[in-house]
């Protein structure tokens, strides 16, 4: 993947909000998103806001990419308040939906979240910072360079004046934004957020089981499922006992799906069941009787890996590179210590269930999806239903533990 790239003109966009806010959106894209006019410089496209600061002072920021645990809801918001120099105390977090075109690449996994937000999310922070001193030296008729900023307010210590960020919104509003190459960061040593022990921004909401993740969503009259897939990669479906299954209390529907067998991450074929609540569709699984077509990697087993594994051990191997002489090292050892490892096939063992929510709405389908590439989950969902990927929309609840497995998005086809 490629370092999302910043454009000056499409840098950040401010526009005034109703009661004095102050809206300041920029955009991130990747190198081969850019099309030909972009990339000659034309804006083609609207901000989606990172950062809104309101008449009260309030600092709202935009957590991009999904967080599972690793922090990126809190570390990716310090990066803007740190340059922007908010009061921490004043700052409320939200959780961006999905909106590549806003947000740039928006997913989490490879540990790349900081990194490769780390300067845009700075350049994000300083332009807005330089924006609400300019709206105070006009406002005092002083310098700009006289003034500095603290804590969520900006001052003028000449003559020991300050005004805070909520008194400035509107007045920042109306400012030009400053060029990319005149933007001045914050010296590391003057850093207050970023390298201080700081609390994940959902942690009281998750010790005292606040409703975040994706299996806590309810929409009106939402039913729910379970999908039973084989048990083998490749089976298809024979029959099941599915006229038994539809007759229990509380049981909505019971259908064979088709499915594919390729591409592996794609729809399967199974039995979905549909039910009022979970208790039913889970007790009905246990109700359901299925059989499955022979497939031919019914056989494989961890035995015969590890077979195969010492037999291509043995074999001659492609040489990569090649320094010194190996042979002749070991000849004159004084010793010589041979070992062989391996690790066995591990579960993905999330602690939230595999889940998703859908809703279908006429041409359109919502999903609220604990994913880790939510990118991913569109393309797919799009190719397998036959929809525009623009029908598809995605909000990203908290997810709880991904270690990979949600870096796939067959549940999101499922649901």
């Amino acid at each position: 993947m490629n370092t999302p790239s910043l454009d000056r003109r499409d840098f950040l966009r401010v526009t005034g909000l109703a009661g004095g806010a102050y809206m300041l959106g920029f955009y991130l894209k990747s190198s081969n998103e850019l099309s030909a006019a972009e990339a000659a410089g034309a804006a083609t496209f609207s901000p989606n806001a990172f950062i809104k600061i309101g008449a009260d002072g309030m600092v709202t920021l935009m957590a991009k990419n999904a967080d599972m645990g690793q922090g990126v809801k809190t570390s990716l918001p310090m990066i803007l308040a740190e340059e922007l120099d908010a009061d921490w105390k004043s700052v409320r977090i939200e959780q961006a939906d999905f909106n590549e075109t806003a947000y740039g690449i928006q997913y989490s996994g490879g540990s790349h979240s900081v990194w490769r937000n780390w300067q845009p999310l700075r350049e994000a922070g300083a332009a807005a910072r330089a924006m609400l001193v300019a709206a105070t030296a006009q406002t005092w008729g002083v310098p700009a360079t006289e003034c500095e900023t603290e804590a969520g307010t900006v001052l003028h210590r000449a003559s020991n004046r300050r005004l805070g960020y909520g008194e400035l919104a509107a007045k920042a509003a109306t400012l030009p934004v400053p060029a990319k190459d005149s933007l001045r960061f914050k010296d590391a040593r003057n850093y207050k957020l970023i390298g201080s022990r700081t609390g994940g921004v959902d942690n009281l909401a998750i010790v005292t089981g606040q409703p975040l993740f994706g299996l806590d969503l309810k929409r009106p009259g939402m039913l729910y499922a379970v999908f039973v897939k084989a048990r083998v990669f490749g089976a298809k479906f024979r029959s099941a006992n599915l006229d038994r299954v539809k007759a229990l209390p509380g049981v909505r529907d019971a259908f064979v799906v088709e499915g594919h067998l390729t591409p592996a991450d794609g729809l399967l074929p199974g039995v979905a069941i549909v039910a009022d609540n979970t208790w039913t569709a889970l007790k009905a699984k246990q109700a359901l009787q299925i059989s499955w077509d022979e497939s031919p990697n019914s056989e494989q087993r961890s035995e015969s890996y590890a077979a195969l594994a010492d037999k291509l051990a043995s074999e001659p191997g492609r040489v990569i590179r090649n320094d010194g002489d190996v042979d002749a090292a070991f000849a004159s050892a004084a010793k010589k210590v041979e070992a062989n490892y391996s690790y066995p096939f591990l579960a993905h063992a999330t602690m939230e269930p595999m889940n998703c929510l859908a809703h279908w709405q006429g041409d359109r389908i919502e999903f609220w999806a604990p994913t880790q590439m939510p990118g991913v989950g569109r393309e797919l969902v799009a190719k397998t239903l036959g929809i525009a990927e623009e029908k598809i929309t995605i909000h990203i609840p908290r997810i709880g533990g991904g270690f990979g497995r949600r870096l796939k998005a067959d549940y999101m086809v499922e649901a």
